[in-house]
């Protein structure tokens, strides 16, 4: 994916740098969607999360439970909320594909591998 790949957990004082940068992301949106009166800003501002989960690595989200979650728990609170028409529904989109990358974490698919022997 074009996002940051799975190395990055690998190079140390990196992930603290990123950490920082996504929290950083999600406070601003969050900050936005809160209090910004102006329907183009959380416009805005739902299109940095949405593209944030689309573009990044799946491992990214495990590996950040936190952030994970606070990010689920913000779109769950647009989707609650009488935003513009287009937020909420771009705001659903994006829980979707967080939800199932979520997913995917919490019940991963089992391969069950038969071996065949003919005597």
């Amino acid at each position: 994916s074009s996002g940051i790949n799975a190395e990055w957990s690998l190079r140390p004082g990196c992930k603290l740098g990123i950490l920082c940068h996504i929290q950083e992301i999600i406070d601003v949106c969050e900050r936005t969607l809160v209090e910004d009166q102006s329907p183009l800003a959380k416009k805005g501002a739902i299109l940095v999360i949405a593209n944030f989960i689309e573009s990044q690595d799946k491992s990214l989200f495990h590996e950040l439970e936190r952030e994970t979650l606070r990010i689920y728990r913000l779109l769950k609170k647009v989707t609650a909320s009488r935003y513009d028409e287009e937020v909420e529904h771009r705001a659903l989109q994006a829980l979707g594909v967080l939800s199932g990358i979520v997913r995917e974490f919490m019940f991963p698919k089992t391969k069950i591998q038969h071996d065949i022997k003919i005597l």
